[in-house]
């Protein structure tokens, strides 16, 4: 080999070994990029299981307290009647209209307040026979001392169920102001006294609690909000005993056949109820 073919050569092995190096530079690089490719790249999921939702739990305290034995069997006859009423100077301005309220709820909020009254008690609304409470209510007032035709209707209507007490809520009648005329259960009165015509939304119910066991009488009485003091009625201020609203005189309806659909009127008649059935409820129910 000549001296001219030695450099050459000599030349090109320089120049090649930092090429190579350069390649192999390359190839490390490019391998570690794939390996992180592969590694970034989402593994396929599998398809999430479908999962009913839980339904929201609920108040199960009255459930709870219903599911046990049973402590307080309520008879309620508050019925569906509403009294357009009119009382008048003399006897030939007295009018009275009853109205069927069907959908006013009332038998359902008597059951709402005697399970709030009854601290935590079984509450269970019996059924009764229309025709046989029709024959106990007539028998004379609920205020009676003994009532032999009412301790039976309960007794009747309790038939089987074995609770601790019974509550029968009923319609109560009261006297109007100073004259002849009585107000009873749920209405409206407007008053034609000579002075000033006045108007009056009333609710009037009486709570009588029997022993579960004798069927005696254990407490009793009115409903009532203690709204009025008692010099307000023996002077005439307030005509009615009992729970009741002064209104304006146009809240009287024109016409009985407005009354069912009259929201004032209902939500009147609720509140009232709702108010003297809290009021006195805890008093007769405690033991």
């Amino acid at each position: 080999m000549s001296l001219v073919d030695e450099n050459i050569l000599e030349a090109a092995t320089r120049i090649s070994r930092p090429m190579f190096r350069i390649c192999l530079t390359t190839i490390f690089l490019l391998g570690l990029i794939a390996g992180a490719a592969a590694q970034s790249a989402p593994s396929p999921t599998r398809p999430a299981k479908s999962t009913t939702p839980k339904a929201a739990p609920s108040s199960k305290q009255a459930a709870a307290a219903d599911a046990g034995p049973c402590g307080i069997g309520l008879i309620s006859v508050v019925g569906n009647r509403f009294g357009v009423q009119q009382v008048g100077f003399t006897m030939f301005g007295n009018e009275y209209v009853p109205v069927a309220i069907d959908g006013w709820g009332l038998d359902d909020i008597v059951m709402s307040r005697v399970r709030a009254a009854a601290a935590g008690k079984s509450v269970k609304r019996l059924a009764y026979s229309p025709s046989a409470w029709a024959q106990a209510g007539g028998s004379g007032s609920p205020m009676l001392r003994r009532n032999q035709e009412r301790q039976e209707f309960v007794q009747q209507s309790a038939a089987g169920t074995k609770c601790q007490l019974y509550v029968l809520v009923e319609r109560f009648q009261n006297g109007f102001s100073n004259t002849n005329q009585s107000v009873e259960g749920f209405g409206i009165v407007k008053w034609g006294n000579p002075i000033k015509r006045r108007t009056f939304l009333f609710a009037l119910t009486y709570i009588t609690v029997y022993g579960g066991q004798s069927f005696e009488v254990v407490k009793k009485g009115a409903a009532s909000t203690d709204a009025e003091p008692m010099i307000s009625r023996l002077i005439g201020i307030n005509p009615i005993s009992g729970p009741n609203k002064e209104l304006d005189e146009t809240a009287f309806p024109a016409s009985a056949n407005e009354v069912a659909g009259n929201q004032a009127l209902r939500d009147g008649v609720r509140t009232l109820l709702t108010t003297s059935l809290d009021k006195t409820l805890p008093q007769l129910l405690q033991q």
